[in-house]
């Protein structure tokens, strides 16, 4: 079994799922789970922003993992998952359309 140099491993991202490694998807996965998951409803919990959430889990809880070597997989179980390039897109959509509206508010002088 070939031996894996963890320092590399780590630095080229590699430790992660492929929609993860890059950081500009990371931002649209995370921004997505902000969107789509419900505030919780317990006054005493408060939510990290999603900026927040991605630092932590990505170089924090995953980092610290892989060191370990523990990695974050798909499942190889049959299931009705939702798509998560599809709610990724969903969520980048709406965030434009809505964009685009205040442009045009703001260019009608409302």
């Amino acid at each position: 079994m070939k031996t894996t140099n963890v320092e590399q491993w780590l630095k080229h991202g590699e430790h992660l799922p492929e929609c993860l490694r890059d950081f500009h998807d990371q931002k649209g996965v995370f921004k997505a789970m902000h969107a789509i998951v419900r505030e919780p409803v317990d006054p005493l919990f408060k939510r990290p922003t999603w900026v927040d959430g991605q630092v932590y889990v990505i170089d924090t809880f995953l980092h610290f993992m892989a060191r370990r070597g523990y990695t974050l997989q798909r499942t190889r179980r049959k299931g009705d998952f939702r798509d998560l390039a599809a709610d990724v897109r969903a969520v980048e959509e709406a965030s434009t359309l809505q964009f685009a509206a205040l442009l045009e508010r703001r260019a009608s002088g409302g």
